[in-house]
């Protein structure tokens, strides 16, 4: 019996696993996927787990972290800095947000835990970043560009597929030009601003972008964005396509409306053929009406093409009828592009002609000579 126990002692130290000269036996940090891929801009959530014999702080830390990338550690809905450890794992996360500018290839970091007796352990995590990377979220639409008017509003109809092993509540960011409105909610509640989606699973969102009246005309990018609890994402880019619409109005460069002239004399009256619009006007026409026997015309008799925002100069030339008598006449001139119309009404003042005012001076005047001298005759019988 004696010789059989030390038998059985010498194979005990024999398969004894040997221990490993400066491991910490009691504190171990972990965490389920230390190599992810991912995109630039990309915020990845990892969870940690802290475990040890007992319960103490542990203070954690993230070491090798590139210039211009940011990790924020956080449980229970606070950002911290060290975490309680327990037998059984304390969890905690980690959110690593990836510089938009960086580069692909492979970003290796260390988490550390350390306690007070100086126990510590860490995990390494590695980065690689892709330009294109399949987060398991997909967003996809049936029409990803639509027509519109400037000032008019797109709806876009989204699908949300969760292809993560995962339910993940997700949330929104779209956005669009300078100066436009664009929102995304789910289709079921027109107010809410996250989506929970089963794993597997896909959900409806609307998209609306809201062009501003002023726009021109031409093709815009909204781009929608969804992030997942993990930090996953997903893109999509929409586009909405601004036909434009010209708008025209006829006008005088002063708004004033009242011209004059002389019976028998040209008169030149500027006008402004105006593009109020947001697409080019095409060969503009212009035509007038005046009393009868007067000429009206127009140089030039078309303008061939006024873009948005900016003007063209014409002169209307009126000439009234040479027995026209002195008065107040109406002049009405219109301009047209198409389906467009514009018309101004002008007041021509009309004064008496030179030449009949010196007749009729003369006349009066040999009137009064004529009785001058009929009295001068006469009176002297």
């Amino acid at each position: 019996m004696a010789v059989a126990a030390l038998t059985l002692a010498g194979l005990g130290v024999l398969f004894t696993p040997p221990t490993i000269a400066g491991a910490d036996q009691s504190l171990v940090l972990t965490t389920p996927y230390p190599s992810i891929e991912t995109q630039p801009g990309s915020i990845v959530k990892l969870d940690i787990t802290v475990t040890a014999g007992r319960p103490e702080p542990v203070d954690l830390a993230v070491d090798g972290l590139p210039a211009g990338w940011q990790a924020t550690l956080r449980g229970g809905g606070f950002v911290i800095h060290s975490i309680t450890s327990s037998p059984t794992g304390s969890k905690a996360s980690l959110e690593i947000a990836v510089a938009s500018d960086a580069q692909a290839g492979s970003y290796p970091m260390t988490v550390t835990a350390s306690d007070g007796s100086g126990g510590r352990s860490s995990t390494p995590v590695t980065m690689v970043i892709a330009r294109e990377v399949n987060s398991g979220i997909r967003l996809t639409t049936d029409f990803p560009s639509l027509t519109g008017d400037p000032g008019g509003t797109f709806s876009y109809n989204l699908t949300v597929t969760n292809d993560t092993p995962a339910q993940q509540t997700f949330t929104f960011d779209p956005s669009g030009p300078e100066g436009w409105t664009v929102s995304a909610s789910p289709s079921a509640e027109a107010r809410a601003q996250t989506v929970t989606v089963e794993a597997g699973s896909a959900s409806s969102v609307k998209v609306t972008a809201t062009a501003p009246d002023s726009v021109e005309q031409g093709a815009y990018p909204i781009d929608v964005k969804v992030t997942g609890d993990n930090g996953a994402q997903g893109s999509i880019k929409l586009e909405a396509d601004v036909t434009g619409t010209p708008k025209l109005v006829i006008s005088t460069p002063d708004q004033r409306l009242d011209v004059s002239g002389r019976a028998n004399s040209v008169a030149r009256v500027p006008l402004v053929v105006a593009n109020t619009g947001t697409a080019p006007l095409e060969a503009v026409k212009l035509a007038g009406s005046a009393p009868s026997g007067w000429e009206i015309s127009f140089e030039p008799a078309q303008v061939d093409s006024v873009l948005p925002g900016e003007t063209a100069q014409v002169t209307a030339v009126v000439k009234p009828s040479s027995n026209a008598v002195a008065g107040d006449y109406q002049v009405s001139v219109r301009s047209s592009a198409g389906s467009l119309s514009s018309n101004v009404d002008l007041r021509y003042a009309l004064s008496g002609s030179r030449t009949l005012g010196i007749l009729a001076v003369l006349v009066i005047a040999a009137a009064f000579a004529g009785q001058a001298g009929v009295f001068v005759k006469y009176g002297r019988r």
